[in-house]
């Protein structure tokens, strides 16, 4: 079972995450949906409770210029805005999970709206907007938390795992992207997850079994996201 405790300091910093169907929602929805977005879309603010940018639609735009033979309208999704002409968005814009299955993730919860993409795109949408579509929100923490058995790994290739869950608790080892297996435990506390750690010989002796080349196994805790909510880990389908 998933233990996760965030104090008031920690919580403000949970931010990050993706929005996704909720429960009730999900049961009308086919296996061969793949972005998941409401039919009608939702609305984009230039900033929290501020003026109309413009709408995040489902599929291709209505004219498109482009072959379709050579994309897959159940991958695209279409930007609108009130100053620019319809732009053809693809799944490098929304959070890939196990399922191969693309959300849209957030990085920033202010005054009841929800930042998401970057750049031009860049926008916020209404959490009441959100939840009145069926929607609800899962942060990094729930989702790399509550998922036991996952195998993840560190974005920046490198990461300490520590003896417990605080910044300055002692270093085990240092996880290497390449030559560590991380396997989240479903136990989290604060911004940090058990993990059990496999570590392998680097160099990888090929003329070797998987197991004989397995120099170490232990246990500890890796931080998931930072102090901005930004996640710190990947699992092993999604780099993005």
């Amino acid at each position: 079972m998933l233990t996760l405790t965030l104090s008031p300091a920690i919580a403000q910093f949970n931010q990050g995450g993706y929005i996704a169907p909720g429960d009730s929602l999900m049961k009308f929805i086919t296996d061969n949906h793949r972005i998941f977005l409401p039919e009608d879309g939702f609305n984009l603010f230039d900033v929290p409770n501020g003026n109309f940018k413009g709408k995040i639609l489902p599929g291709p735009p209505l004219y498109f210029d482009g072959p379709y033979l050579e994309i897959d309208t159940m991958l695209t999704s279409t930007f609108v805005g009130i100053t620019n002409e319809p732009k053809l968005l693809s799944t490098d814009y929304y959070f890939n999970t196990i399922s191969e299955q693309y959300y849209l993730a957030f990085d920033q919860l202010q005054d009841n709206y929800l930042r998401v993409f970057s750049d031009n795109y860049r926008g916020w949408i209404s959490l009441d907007e959100i939840k009145a579509k069926g929607y609800e929100i899962i942060s990094w923490m729930k989702f790399y938390g509550a998922t036991k058995g996952m195998l993840i790994h560190p974005r920046e290739k490198l990461a300490p795992i520590l003896v417990g869950p605080k910044p300055n608790a002692a270093i085990i080892e240092t996880a290497d992207e390449l030559y560590s297996e991380i396997t989240l435990l479903g136990k989290c506390q604060g911004i940090f997850c058990m993990v059990n750690v496999v570590q392998y010989r680097n160099p990888y002796d090929p003329t070797k079994t998987k197991e004989q080349n397995i120099l170490k196994k232990y246990r500890g805790w890796i931080q998931i996201i930072d102090a901005e909510g930004k996640p710190l880990v990947a699992h092993i389908a999604q780099e993005g």
